[in-house]
């Protein structure tokens, strides 16, 4: 199975550890629009760490999603993220198109903890000089893929093209924010389990790392210190009236937000010993967690850079019937977006 086949009239279809989404949009004459949306949401030990652990839960929220959006067509775009799949950026000597895909399958053996007939391959190039191509190399376990296939076609549907979380982020943020091509802009996606980070400039992603941290470890800390159970707690994170006042949920906010902010900080200290000179001017959170209050003003003080919420729908047009989803996920859909706008013969950035 290729990472990146032709489909056609494909939808995308973000199935987080929290939530599935199912969302088609319409091109005309360069312009986007909604089609389709739904959400269904996931019970949390449905999907565990990125592994799918109850395929029937997971088939069901699926079909239940494609159902509120109303699609019909069976192609659909997935993505993949988590600890089975490996971004690096690697160099080859230039060489011949021709022999590019032999040249990199050499290389990748020396970057890839696994079996290199275990994993799927792709790549693509972002740049030369010196004689040498720089690529971006995409490895991920066919197990792992295989894993969502799975589901998918269980829940009655074709997975045509499968991307990466990361990449996905990237697509949504070039449609959404055209002009940004000349600073490094680091795109992050708090989901429930893991945060997907993508750093891009002038159009092409330069660094990427998936990190195991998640909304979850808010929930988890909410509960353990109020001993309250966990669907409570993730209630309360949102700010809903559960019984539990504010005040009491505000200390292991913060405590978890630490360490958010430490996690971050080690993955952009990597990307500044691999990135010769280059630095990241803002960062734009999305994701689910991203909604949580004051979290990008204090993320911003820490780091200090410019710190904005993702805007998955700034160049979207959104019927009235999906205001009031769009409003409020909002973040939440960037990935989504971002496979809705995948397209026949296309190759991810």
């Amino acid at each position: 199975m290729a990472f990146f086949r032709k489909a056609s009239d494909v939808f995308g279809l973000d199935i987080g550890s929290s939530a599935v989404k199912a969302l088609k949009l319409k091109e005309t004459g360069g312009t986007y629009r909604i089609e389709a949306l739904g959400i269904a949401p996931l019970p949390p030990d449905a999907i565990a760490d990125g592994s799918i652990k109850d395929s029937g839960t997971v088939a069901d929220a699926i079909r239940s999603a494609v159902a509120k959006a109303g699609v019909s067509g069976k192609e659909t775009v997935i993505a993949i993220c988590g600890r089975e799949l490996i971004i690096k950026k690697i160099q080859i000597p230039e060489v011949p198109p021709r022999d590019v895909h032999d040249v990199v399958q050499l290389e990748a053996e020396h970057h890839i903890p696994f079996a290199i007939d275990e994993v799927f391959l792709d790549y693509h190039g972002v740049g030369k000089h010196d004689s040498l191509l720089d690529l971006i190399l995409v490895a991920v376990k066919k197990s792992k893929v295989l894993e969502y296939a799975a589901v998918v076609e269980q829940a009655g549907l074709r997975p045509s093209i499968v991307d990466v979380d990361s990449f996905a982020l990237g697509n949504q943020f070039e449609l959404n924010y055209p002009d940004d091509r000349h600073e490094a802009v680091a795109l992050i996606d708090i989901g429930a389990s893991f945060m997907k980070t993508n750093v891009v400039r002038g159009g092409s992603t330069i660094f990427a790392r998936d990190i195991p941290f998640g909304g979850n470890n808010y929930t988890q800390a909410i509960a353990q210190q109020l001993k309250v159970p966990f669907e409570q707690a993730e209630a309360a994170k949102l700010g809903r009236d559960v019984g539990v006042r504010w005040e009491a949920v505000v200390p292991a906010l913060e405590a978890v937000s630490r360490e958010l902010s430490l996690e971050v900080q080690r993955t952009f200290d990597y990307f500044a010993s691999t990135a010769e000179s280059e630095r990241i001017g803002r960062i734009v959170l999305a994701g689910g967690c991203s909604l949580l209050p004051g979290l990008n003003d204090y993320l911003s003080s820490n780091w200090g850079i410019p710190v904005e919420l993702a805007r998955p729908f700034e160049r979207i047009e959104v019927d009235p019937q999906y205001t009031e989803d769009v409003n409020a996920a909002g973040p939440a859909l960037a990935v989504a977006v971002g496979l809705a706008l995948r397209r026949p013969g296309d190759k991810a950035k």
